[in-house]
């Protein structure tokens, strides 16, 4: 009896704790390039590289979008200063502009999690102009650097790339290990 009312316990918390991961707001990264000129979208890139080595320790500790939108928003200066380094790094003669506020995003599938198209809250950075094409990712829950292909600046295949992400449950792991299901 005991057993099963253990069971029947650790399958509600674990309920809860996946339905509230699957209903979890999502906070975007948005770069738009200057232009589309093979320069421009390379260091696009670049600046999308050091935004997100500049945040992702902190994302990794944050727990809502909310908690992650505060966190931006008082750390935007400090963006847009590594944006604009990046920018003077490569030789380019504009400037980054970092903003905050909802746009509109096509869907996005990571592995068996699918954001539908539709307006999102998200960190936008516009580079120069703004002219050219963008890239995108979910900031918050931190799904970004699994969409970076290190080896690639193709932006569309970064985009929509069909890699084949498997995502592992630490909560499943635990109730398998504590039941002896394999």
């Amino acid at each position: 009896m005991k057993k099963k009312l253990l069971y029947f316990t650790v399958m509600i918390i674990l309920t809860a704790i996946i339905l509230t991961a699957c209903t979890t707001e999502p906070f975007r990264l948005h770069v738009i390039a200057n232009s589309d000129s093979k320069v421009d979208q390379e260091v696009k890139l670049k600046v999308r590289d050091a935004i997100l080595e500049l945040v992702n320790e902190d994302m990794d500790n944050i727990s809502t979008k909310e908690e992650a939108e505060e966190y931006i928003a008082s750390n935007l200066q400090i963006i847009k200063e590594k944006a604009d380094e990046v920018l003077n790094e490569n030789g380019m003669d504009y400037t980054a502009m970092p903003v905050i506020g909802t746009f509109e995003f096509p869907e996005k599938t990571y592995g068996d999690v699918v954001y539908p198209a539709g307006e999102y809250d998200a960190l936008r950075i516009v580079l120069g102009k703004g002219e050219g094409q963008n890239w995108w990712c979910v900031l918050f829950p931190p799904l970004c650097l699994m969409e970076i292909d290190p080896e690639s600046t193709d932006d569309l295949s970064v985009q929509n790339g069909e890699e084949d992400i498997q995502f592992v449950s630490f909560f499943e792991e635990i109730f398998k290990e504590l039941f002896g299901l394999s």
